[in-house]
């Protein structure tokens, strides 16, 4: 009886573990196209590389905008680990809370919400990137709806659409 729990405790941990990852990368390549390449490089005119080298600058400083493209890929890397991340604690808490399992797209654009303030209030302040300007209210606007739809609608319908 006990192999039996334990085979399936490790069958639900791999495939929380397996849906964490894939729905980061969705999550993650989606949000890479909608608001790194468009919003910011096409419609901002800047740089892909130095949208990439600020995100490595919250672990390796200013540092990160001397490092080429190697702190720009380590930039992408750490953008999707986050991304994965994100997935992570939503599946969790839809598997926790029965409250957003059972409205989980009205609990996933809050969650979108909730990721803004806490990677603008925690995580950016708490890290090495050097601090930007503010932003205008467009660009705010847009940063929230970003993050209220990609990380959190998206993430939403991939969870909804693989869970039991």
């Amino acid at each position: 009886m006990t192999t039996i729990a334990s085979a399936s405790r490790t069958t639900t941990r791999n495939s929380i573990l397996r849906l964490s990852v894939i729905a980061g990368l969705i999550i993650g390549f989606a949000d890479e196209i909608i608001y790194h390449w468009f919003v910011t490089g096409v419609l901002g005119g800047i740089p892909l590389i130095s949208v990439y080298q600020y995100i490595a600058s919250g672990a390796l400083g200013e540092s990160a905008f001397a490092g080429g493209i190697s702190t720009a890929l380590l930039g992408v890397l750490f953008h999707y680990l986050i991304s994965i991340v994100i997935a992570g604690v939503f599946i969790l808490s839809a598997n926790r809370i029965p409250l957003l399992r059972r409205y989980i797209i009205p609990g996933s654009l809050v969650y979108g919400f909730g990721v803004f303030i806490v990677m603008n209030m925690i995580v950016t302040p708490l890290s090495a990137t050097p601090p930007l300007p503010a932003p205008t209210t467009p660009q705010l606007i847009v940063m929230i709806i970003d993050h209220i739809l990609v990380f959190g609608l998206l993430l939403g319908i991939l969870v909804r659409r693989n869970t039991r």
